[in-house]
């Protein structure tokens, strides 16, 4: 699996290659941009990088780059906050109960760009503590090697269908705490007729508890459910958490994170944990 080290290259030179025109007004506190960082609703422009590592799954382990830009759009009293997420992924073969792989097909091992997602949520603007937003969202098959090989498509990196369905927010922020919900639905619509249809639920309830000078504990368990499995093969639910620090700089931040989860329920040829690195650069706000 030496291409897997390509998609820790491709996290650093995109990193490297981030240039942001930041507007000149007033800075925010360490305060709201914590805030800001912990609720997926903010219409803040950010990119977070994220780095995860599946381990313990019969066939091996699986490592997932992830690139998921976020950038918001003013609509009057609304937001729409769209969020595109590319994920490179190294897979030594078949690893069920993970998002990104609905329906993993059989192989001897690849690495290379995965299934696309982009998120649209619809939120009305809030000077208060609550927040609830909801959109549709989609899956491109747009999996590829990242060798250069004659076949430039792999099956064992996506679904290899077009998938849609509803995405739902809702988090609260009273204090030092932020606590929400993020769901989606998805079902595959078209695509290769030789691969299984999807239908998957991911759940992912959060929570945020700021401490002093930037830091943070957090949990955000990645709850998976594969509705075309077997009752006994169909949820992934992990349990754990991590810590975070933002660093506030004048009028954008930097906000960092590692966490780790135990699989207290997974379907046959599932990892047992998983270990998130997360670096998130942060822009002002939209207003």
């Amino acid at each position: 699996m030496k291409n897997c080290n390509n998609i820790g290259v491709l996290l650093l030179l995109s990193l490297l290659g981030i240039q942001a025109a930041v507007a000149e007004e007033a800075t925010k506190s360490p305060e709201n941009w914590l805030k800001s960082a912990q609720n997926p609703l903010a219409p803040v422009l950010s990119v977070p990088l994220t780095y995860t590592h599946h381990g313990g799954a019969d066939n091996g382990d699986v490592s997932i780059g992830s690139i998921q830009p976020i950038i918001p759009v003013s609509l009057g009293e609304w937001n729409m906050i769209n969020q595109l997420s590319l994920n490179f992924i190294g897979t030594p073969g078949v690893v069920t109960g993970i998002s990104e792989l609905p329906e993993p097909f059989p192989g001897s091992g690849v690495a290379g760009l995965a299934d696309t997602n982009f998120t649209s949520l619809f939120t009305p603007v809030s000077s208060g503590n609550i927040y609830w937003g909801v959109g549709p969202t989609f899956v491109f098959p747009t999996d590829t090697l990242l060798s250069d090989t004659e076949d430039r498509r792999s099956r064992e990196l996506g679904s290899g269908k077009f998938s849609v369905g509803p995405a739902l927010v809702f988090v609260v922020q009273p204090g030092p705490w932020s606590i929400g919900l993020k769901s989606r639905q998805i079902w595959s619509v078209v695509g290769n007729d030789s691969r299984n249809d999807v239908s998957q639920l991911v759940v992912e309830p959060f929570a945020n508890y700021n401490l002093d000078e930037g830091w943070y504990l957090t949990t955000n368990m990645d709850t998976v459910a594969n509705w075309n499995s077997s009752s006994d093969n169909r949820w992934t639910v992990p349990v754990g958490g991590g810590v975070g620090k933002l660093f506030a700089l004048d009028n954008y931040a930097v906000n960092t994170k590692l966490e780790g989860y135990y699989n207290a329920v997974k379907p046959d040829y599932a990892p047992d944990w998983s270990l998130n690195f997360t670096l998130q650069l942060m822009l002002p706000d939209l207003y």
